[in-house]
């Protein structure tokens, strides 16, 4: 695993020192910005995917951002966001006084970089951008019965009046990349750099877990135990630039 992680540092380090050297072909790249620094908050969905949709429902994020440009189109970033998804409804294993199951929380904290289409000083924004840090999961303590998780090597099994409490707090490491659409207003300056933009936007957060983690919350809900894990949210957002 350790592996993969090393093979994501490189590819983003390498798009980094790509990003922030001179273009003969675009008189725009050079190191100069007319923006320095930009700060976003955010906030909407978080929608589970694949196997964390099994024991989430789609629930919000907040978040915020701070960039520092290196030159107009390339900035780089430090993003945090907090989701909170409500557990799965339907049935289930769990104890009576948590029929619902429990709710899942996520921290995200990331940094990397985000490159801008269009320009950044005219009205229309649209950026891509992509990260690497970590996302803390986190559980009330809940309660399953009929079910025996002793055996840490292997899923928990169908066991008759057993029952295991247990959390699901874990944190892994995690990548994302997703796209920002914008409008900008209030330009002023010089070069009319626009002070606020309003945003939607879609990332993707992957994580990197390991099943062993989640075999007693997977019980819970019937279901097989899981490991990588895909959260998307979707977001509105408003973005000060600062000069």
């Amino acid at each position: 695993m350790m592996v993969g992680y090393k093979k994501w540092g490189v590819v983003l380090g390498a798009v980094a020192l790509l990003a922030t050297m001179p273009s003969k072909a675009d008189a725009q790249f050079v190191r100069y910005s007319p923006i320095f620094w930009s700060f976003d908050v955010n906030g909407g969905a978080a929608i589970p995917v694949g196997a964390l949709s099994d024991v989430a429902s789609v629930g919000g994020t907040v978040g915020a951002g701070l960039a520092y440009f290196l030159n107009p189109r390339f900035a780089l970033i430090a993003e945090g966001s907090f989701d909170f998804m409500t557990g799965k409804s339907g049935s289930n294993n769990f104890s009576s006084a948590d029929a619902a199951g429990p709710d899942l929380r996520a921290w995200h904290y990331t940094g990397g970089f985000e490159y801008y289409i269009t320009d950044p000083t005219s009205n229309l924004l649209f950026s891509f951008d992509l990260g690497a840090g970590g996302v803390t999961y986190d559980t009330d303590r809940f309660t399953v019965d009929d079910v025996d998780c002793s055996n840490p090597d292997v899923a928990c099994i169908t066991a008759p009046g057993a029952r295991v409490t247990s959390t699901y707090d874990q944190t892994y490491f995690a990548v994302n990349g997703g796209l920002t659409l914008g409008y900008s207003f209030s330009q002023t300056g010089a070069n009319n750099i626009p002070m606020v933009t309003l945003f939607i936007a879609a990332d993707g957060h992957f994580a990197f877990g390991k099943k062993e983690d989640s075999r007693a919350l997977a019980a819970g809900y019937g279901v097989e135990p899981f490991g990588t894990t895909i959260i998307i949210p979707v977001t509105l957002g408003i973005r000060i630039n600062i000069p």
